[in-house]
């Protein structure tokens, strides 16, 4: 994540990331039982959400930011 990033680009990039790990976290659950091919979903879904909150942390406002990506999926 680039820090000169703007607030609109950074909300974007957070809406992909959640989008992203949303779809990661839905291939894991689509596996049947506790095959390996879940678990990298699962840790890619996991890398996902770290980068954003990550990126919403750059932000003015960390707090809203994290509020936003919790409550409503990372969109802006």
């Amino acid at each position: 994540m680039r820090a000169e990033m703007s607030a609109g680009e950074r909300g974007v990039v957070v809406a992909d990331l959640v989008r992203a790990a949303n779809g990661a976290l839905e291939r894991a659950l689509a596996e049947p039982g506790r095959g390996r091919a879940a678990a990298f979903d699962l840790l890619v879904a996991d890398a996902l959400i770290t980068y954003a909150c990550e990126a919403a942390l750059e932000g003015d406002d960390p707090g809203a930011e994290l509020d936003r990506l919790v409550s409503a999926g990372g969109g802006p």
